[in-house]
């Protein structure tokens, strides 16, 4: 027996006693002397029987034996004790086994009461309050008993404890309940109450607030039966209060929680395990067109393309094994359309934490996705512009180089500085020519290979491959660097990489491709003397910094937005950054960031 439970009875007129498998006392409460005069610790070692005339031993050893036999409580069992000094009192006791772990009894604990005095005139009102009290013995469920003839009122202090108020500070009165019970509960609750006290209820239970201390109110779970005289007529009322706050919490947090996903315009759906459909929120009743009554009972496929079934069966077989999914799926309006949704899946599950059904919460991506295509269309339109303007560009200074070897040898035979005739002269002219014509077939060299390296850029095959970044930085550099350097524009490389990456090449190429050209623009925009831009790799980064003065502080957090360009009309379109940010941040799921560093811009991309 805890310590606690101990000293919560020893200042009741009831003695508490605990016995052996022999009957021998092993504890007992303190006021045991109020009752038979002797102190608690003579009785220690001693048996119950030791206390009762022969014959009374007799009869009582005969129950407990029986009882330990049966391994039974006893109840209600009236005992005469003799007092300490000399006289008999009656005494009613209640027993329960105490049990080993082998479940044999290896003693009793029991609680006695005197009921020598009142024993006729209060037998049934005693054997009521008595059961009532070992009922609520430790539970945390506070009791009020009211007569209803005089209108008095009894509150245990744990009532009052609920309410925040120690026993001091509420007065029995029936005002005490009445004042505090919030104005929305207090005629239902008469009613409920009248109907018990009229036997028209073979019990009371209700649920009413009663306000606390502190202002806020207590949900309260109250029950209770009446006694009735002889006539019918109730007499007497006993109950409990259950302070149930917490649940009635969790249940208005689930209505809320209810009407908040039905208003949302977003689709949630539940099913069962199996797929079926339990709940079907208002935002599906407009996202797909079926009302609640059309769609719950049926099967989640109901909603699906044919040819997208078997994605659904490994939609939920990931659900199931990782306990949440994320998808973009295709969704069949009941007007036939096809639509394109962000889906989030989860299990529901019971207090066990054990799988009871699935919810999906869509989200309608059709017009989005729409937009981005017809974005991405034009950018790649616009990127299509960028590359043709870049190939011209660096087509540009071996067309003016063959261009002004061809204007050389003809004005030399325009103005005849060669003379055939001449074995000397004849021999120069060769040598010229033959330099000139070889001068030539570099130059075609260079435009071809460009365009080559342009085709192989511009291959949407998409196809991942193993690299490293410096890898790509130099090809991207053989195509652009020509025109840097004809711009004097001075190129430092520090590569320290050796991871080699799965990515798409082509598409890292170009994010850096467009970085350079823009580097390269903002040079010539902003006159930069002795113009630079220095490449730096480090295991999956590479970082591309410039000396052009950077990007000016107002627009820095702009310049990935689509269509945003510092470029005249003419010479951008604003979406080069953002479709390079899409290609590090969507393809690759990495990161494409820019800040001003010295005196200049740097972006690096991290993968």
């Amino acid at each position: 027996m805890s310590i606690q439970y101990r000293e919560l009875l020893q200042n009741i007129s009831n003695w508490l006693w605990e016995i052996d498998a022999k009957y021998s006392y092993t504890y007992c409460s303190e006021n045991i002397s109020q009752t038979l005069g002797f102190d608690a610790q003579e009785l220690i070692g001693k048996t119950p029987f030791d206390f009762m005339s022969a014959e009374e031993a007799k009869r009582v050893k005969n129950i407990f034996t029986l009882h330990t036999s049966n391994q039974e409580t006893i109840i209600d069992c009236e005992t005469l004790y003799i007092h300490k000094d000399g006289h008999e009192i009656t005494a009613m006791t209640n027993a329960i086994p105490i049990l080993n772990k082998n479940g044999n009894v290896v003693g009793f604990q029991g609680l006695a009461k005197d009921i020598s005095e009142d024993k006729k005139r209060l037998q049934e009102t005693a054997i009521l309050e008595e059961r009532l009290e070992l009922a609520l013995w430790g539970s945390k469920d506070g009791v009020w008993d009211w007569n209803i003839l005089d209108n008095s009122v009894y509150f245990s202090p744990r009532w009052k404890e609920m309410l925040g108020y120690s026993d001091e500070e509420l007065i029995n009165e029936f005002s005490t309940w009445s004042d505090r019970v919030h104005p929305d509960d207090i005629d239902i609750t008469w009613d409920i109450i009248n109907e018990h006290i009229n036997s028209e209820t073979e019990y009371y239970e209700g649920i009413h607030r009663l306000k606390h201390k502190d202002g806020h109110w207590v949900w309260i779970l109250d029950r209770g039966k009446a006694l009735y005289d002889e006539s019918g007529k109730a007499i007497r009322m006993i109950g409990t209060h259950t302070d149930i706050s917490e649940e009635k919490a969790i249940q208005l947090k689930a209505i809320h929680q209810k009407q908040i996903i039905e208003q949302i315009h977003d689709s949630v759906i539940s099913t069962d395990l199996g797929g079926f459909i339990t709940d079907w929120n208002s935002g599906s009743e407009i996202l797909l067109g079926y009302s609640a009554q059309e769609a719950i009972g049926k099967h989640l496929s109901f909603i699906y393309l044919d040819e997208d079934l078997e994605s659904l069966g490994k939609n939920i077989s990931t659900l199931m094994t990782k306990g949440e999914n994320y998808v973009s799926v295709r969704l069949l309006r009941k007007s036939g359309e096809i639509l394109q949704v962000d889906l989030s899946l989860s299990l529901l599950k019971d207090e066990n934490s054990n799988a009871i059904g699935m919810v999906g919460y869509a989200k309608d991506i059709t017009q989005k996705k729409k937009a981005e295509e017809t974005l991405e269309q034009q950018s790649r339109m616009a990127q299509m512009g960028e590359m043709i303007s870049m190939i011209g560009h660096q087509w540009r200074q071996p067309l003016n180089a063959i261009s002004l070897t061809a204007s050389n040898l003809k004005l030399k035979f325009d103005l005849e500085e060669f003379d055939s005739k001449s074995q000397k002269d004849f021999k120069q002219c060769t040598q010229e020519f033959s330099q000139g014509l070889e001068n030539i077939q570099d130059y075609i060299r260079t435009l071809s290979t460009t365009i080559d390296d342009f085709r192989n850029f511009y291959k949407t095959d998409k196809v991942s491959v193993n690299v490293k970044l410096e890898e790509i930085a130099s090809r991207a550099l053989k195509i652009i660097s020509p025109s840097l350097i004809a711009e004097n524009v001075k190129i430092i490389e520090e590569y320290d990489s050796d991871k080699t990456i799965e990515l798409y090449d082509n598409e890292i190429m170009q994010v850096i491709l467009t970085i350079l050209q823009n580097a390269q623009d903002n040079f010539l925009e902003k006159k930069t003397e002795e113009p630079s831009i220095k490449i730096i790799t480090k295991n999956r980064m590479i970082s591309i910094c410039d000396n052009g003065g950077g990007v000016p502080e107002n627009i820095l957090d702009k310049i990935f937005d689509p269509y945003f360009s510092t470029k005249s009309e003419k010479n951008g379109t604003g979406l080069g950054l953002y479709m390079g940010q899409t290609i590090i941040e969507k393809h690759h799921k990495g990161k494409l960031k820019v800040k001003n560093s010295g005196d200049g811009a740097c972006f690096t991309i991290t993968l």
